[in-house]
C-alpha cells in the first residue's frame, strides 16, 4: 500500500510557508494556510519551524472515531480519502489524531488531511529548501537515524574536547 509519506526535516525549514501555501492552492484554489493539509508548527524562540502533516498511521485513528465513515483511505492505493459528502464536520477525527495532522477548518466545515497529491506531493516540490521529502519509510528511518548520529558525534567531541583542556 503506502510505501512512501513526506517527510519533514526541520533543520532545513526557514518556515516560508510556501508547502502551506501551494497546497491550499492545489486542493482548494486558494491561498491560505488555514485550508493546507500540511501546517507549520512555529517555535518563534528558537527560531524552529516543524513541518506537519498525516504519517499515514497504521491504524489510523481519524478513521476508527469517524461516526459517519467519511474518514477513510483508497483500499487500492492506501491513501487518505475524505468523503465530504459523509463528513458531518464533528471533528472526532481532529481529536483522534496524535499528531493534529487532520482538521476540520472553519472555512470549510469538512475535514482534510494529506492525500499525498496522488502520489506527486505539491508541497514537496514547492519546498526551496529541501525540508520535506517523498520518500519511503524506510529510507526516512535511515536519514533520521543517521542525523541523530551525527548529532550524537558532535556532543561527544565537544564534550571530549572540553575534558582534555
Amino acid at each position: 500500500m503506502i510505501d512512501r509519506i513526506v517527510v519533514s526535516y526541520p533543520e532545513l525549514c526557514t518556515g516560508c510557508r510556501q508547502c502551506e501555501l501551494t497546497c491550499s492552492y492545489v486542493h482548494e484554489g486558494v491561498y491560505s494556510p488555514g485550508l493546507s493539509r500540511i501546517r507549520l508548527v512555529r517555535f518563534e524562540g528558537e527560531g524552529l519551524s516543524v513541518p506537519v502533516t498525516c504519517v499515514y498511521c497504521r491504524r489510523p485513528y481519524c478513521e476508527e472515531v469517524c461516526p459517519t465513515g467519511a474518514m477513510t483511505h483508497d483500499p487500492q492505493t492506501g491513501t487518505a480519502v475524505v468523503l465530504e459528502a459523509r463528513c458531518i464536520g464533528c471533528k472526532e477525527c481532529v481529536g483522534a489524531c496524535p499528531i493534529g495532522a487532520a482538521d476540520v477548518p472553519a472555512a470549510k466545515d469538512t475535514a482534510i488531511r494529506c492525500d499525498l497529491c496522488g502520489g506527486d506531493p505539491a508541497c514537496v516540490k514547492a519546498c526551496p529548501t529541501g525540508a520535506l521529502k517523498f520518500e519511503s519509510i524506510s529510507q526516512a528511518t535511515r536519514e533520521k537515524r543517521r542525523g541523530r548520529v551525527k548529532e550524537f558525534a558532535l556532543v561527544m567531541d565537544a564534550t571530549l574536547g572540553r575534558e582534555e583542556r
